[in-house]
This record gives C-alpha cells, sequence and structure tokens, in this order.
C-alpha cells in the first residue's frame, strides 16, 4: 500500500468518530492528500479555522505521534521526502553545494529560526518565566539527546551568575529531581517535538510538588508543552523530521536563543545581585589560571 493511500484509509477508518472540527482537518486532507504540508500547525490550523489542539489531535486520531509525524507522512506520499536523502537536514542545503554556498545557507536558515522564535514570545509570559528564574533558589534543567546539551550551556550560564543550577540528561535522575524538588524551585524542560516522555513525566511531577515549571518546545499541545505551567515556543521549520534521527539544526538554534533570553533577563534584573556573582566568578577565574600559569 503506497503512503497516499494509508492516509486515506486512516482518514476514512476514523472519519465517524472525529469531532466535528477535526473533520474540517480530514476533509481538507482528503483534498490536498497528495500536497506537502508546508505550514507550522499554528499556520495549518488557522489556514483551515480551527486551534492547535484540534490540529493535534486529529493527528494522534490517525495513529501519528503528533502533526511533525503527519507532516513527514505527507512529505513522503507526495514525494517530498528521499529516503536516500539526510533527514533533519534543512531541505534548503544541497549536498552538491559547494561548503562556502553551505555556510551560507545556512546562516540564513539559522538566523530565521532564532527571528520566528522571538515572534512567538509573549511578553508577558516571558516576564513570567524571567521571575520565575529570578526568584527560585534553586534550577533543574531536563533534556535529552541534543537538548541536553542546550540544558548543559544553560547550567553553565546560571551558576557563573549565582544560581543553583542543575542539568540531567536520563529519565532517572530527572525523575528523581522531580521527586525531591522543594516548591522555591524552578524546572526548565527542553524537547523539539515534545513527545519526551522522560521530560514529560518529570515536568508533571515536580509542577505537583509546586515547583515552577517551565517547557521549551515547537507543540505547545505536546506532553511536554502540556506538562509545564508556562511554555515557550521555538520556531518550527518546514522540513520533515524524523525523531531520533539526528539533530534538529534549527530547533537547537531556536533553544538556545531562548535560553540566553532567559540568561539576559535574569542579569539585566532591578538589583545587581546577578551581574555582582558574574564578577565575583570572573575574579576567581581569574585568579584561579594566573595562579595556574605561575
Amino acid at each position: 500500500m503506497d503512503k497516499n493511500s494509508d492516509l486515506l484509509d486512516r482518514i476514512q477508518a476514523q472519519y465517524a468518530d472525529l469531532r466535528k472540527s477535526e473533520k474540517v482537518v480530514a476533509d481538507y486532507l482528503r483534498r490536498h492528500s497528495t500536497d506537502k504540508l508546508q505550514q507550522s500547525i499554528t499556520e495549518f490550523a488557522k489556514t483551515l479555522g480551527v486551534s492547535d489542539a484540534t490540529v493535534s489531535r486529529f493527528s494522534r486520531a490517525l495513529g501519528y505521534s503528533g502533526y511533525p509525524d503527519l507532516k513527514l507522512a505527507l512529505a513522503e506520499a507526495s514525494g517530498g521526502v528521499d529516503r536516500n536523502s539526510v533527514v533533519n537536514i534543512p531541505s534548503e542545503l544541497d549536498r552538491n553545494d559547494p561548503l562556502i554556498t553551505l555556510s551560507a545557507k545556512l546562516s540564513v536558515l539559522l538566523s530565521n529560526s532564532i527571528l520566528g522564535t522571538q515572534k512567538l514570545l509573549d511578553e508577558q509570559l516571558l516576564e513570567q518565566c524571567v521571575g520565575d528564574l529570578r526568584t527560585c533558589d534553586q534550577v533543574v534543567l531536563i533534556g535529552v539527546g541534543g537538548a541536553s546539551a542546550i540544558c548543559m550551556e544553560a547550567a553553565h550560564l546560571f551558576t557563573k551568575a549565582g544560581v543553583d543550577a542543575k542539568s540531567y540528561d536520563d529519565g532517572y535522575n530527572q525523575i528523581v529531581a522531580a521527586a525531591n524538588i522543594s516548591k522555591n524551585s524552578l524546572m526548565i524542560g527542553i524537547s523539539h517535538t515534545g513527545t519526551t516522555a522522560d521530560v514529560g513525566n518529570a515536568l508533571t511531577l515536580a509542577r505537583k510538588n509546586g515547583a515552577s515549571t517551565i517547557a521549551i518546545t515547537s507543540e505547545p499541545h505536546s506532553l511536554v508543552g502540556k506538562s509545564a505551567a508556562r511554555t515557550l515556543l521555538t520556531w518550527n521549520s518546514n522540513t520533515p523530521s524524523v525523531p531520533l534521527y539526528g539533530d534538529f539544526l534549527e530547533g537547537r538554534m531556536s533553544q538556545l536563543f531562548l535560553i540566553n533570553m532567559l540568561y539576559v533577563g535574569l542579569i539585566f534584573g532591578r538589583d545587581d545581585k546577578h551581574t555582582q556573582h558574574l564578577k565575583a566568578t570572573a575574579e576567581a577565574l581569574e585568579a584561579y589560571y594566573r595562579h595556574d600559569r605561575g
């Protein structure tokens, strides 16, 4: 069975059980089953006049893990994904391009991801997230795979600014940290697709225990997106993504942008506490390395 028929068969099998708003999505895809889905979940939902949650529910009703998985299925059905190519790499990057050309294209793509993420920022939500960071006694950062590297960078930045910050990259320690987290702590979970169960479960437990929680994801209605009290959204490219296969180049850049924004908001607070910690850190490191050279 080809993938196009598979999609239509899934719609037919589930159609009677779909909600009225979900049938709007189903009817659209029936008419455009040979087209690629280029839009983000928010753009697609707006086009159809439904909510992001409706699109997300519809995707799962058809047996897909979420909207990105549905996009991938449509791209494959329309011939838009070459399984012999490198998945999760932006389609604008051609393997036959000279490296200098690739560098120019990549710089534009990564810049666009940051600009796209900035446009998704809600001013009040951002202020609340920075407020959580400024007032907490401890920050716990959780993520797996590529997201764990962003967590480590965040812990490094926050620690230099005088924040007790720790990073955990496996489900066991994430649950242990969430089970023992205090009410004056903040847990930040990072997942591009929002489907990382370990991160979602830890955020849910930390929130239940009274800690502040922030999710950084491209899918607000995903497990991770719904597990935290506050969710910062990253820009989602049109590149069909395969979870666990390689890395999400633009997604990682968007996550790092948000971490840096939280860091800037932290050190630009009304008091100089965190800038004083930065100064003390710099002086201590300078003395350490000067002594080491001597």
